[in-house]
């Protein structure tokens, strides 16, 4: 009998032509969900949930961060870091550049992204 966890399920998200990306972080809809595409300092993609890891409000760009405003908290711009509150960061996930696409993998269930 097995203990192990069943793997989670995945979808992988077509973001694009990496040459089609503007300014990051770039916004970007993907059906009903809201992200957000970034770059850390040492240039790896990243794609950030606008969904807020603490209430579920929606996270805009306000000035020169991310922020939620049901309840205040920012985030920085490349990595999705909490700058105002708990040790706390969006939702992340990695992206992958294949033959000049970006490519994004993210659980099915959201109740898996934290």
């Amino acid at each position: 009998m097995s203990t192990a966890e069943p793997a989670s399920s995945k979808r992988e998200l077509d973001l694009g032509a990496e040459s089609s990306i503007g300014e990051l972080p770039f916004p970007l809809s993907i059906g009903p969900d809201h992200y957000f595409l970034s770059r850390d300092k040492d240039g790896a993609y990243h794609l950030l949930s606008a969904i807020c890891p603490h209430s579920w409000g929606r996270i805009v760009r306000w000035d020169n961060c991310f922020m939620c405003p049901d309840h205040g908290w920012r985030f920085e711009l490349k990595e999705g870091l909490c700058v105002n509150g708990p040790r706390s960061r969006m939702y992340t996930f990695p992206v992958k550049v294949r033959d000049g696409q970006l490519y994004a993998e993210v659980p099915e269930d959201k109740a898996k992204w934290g």
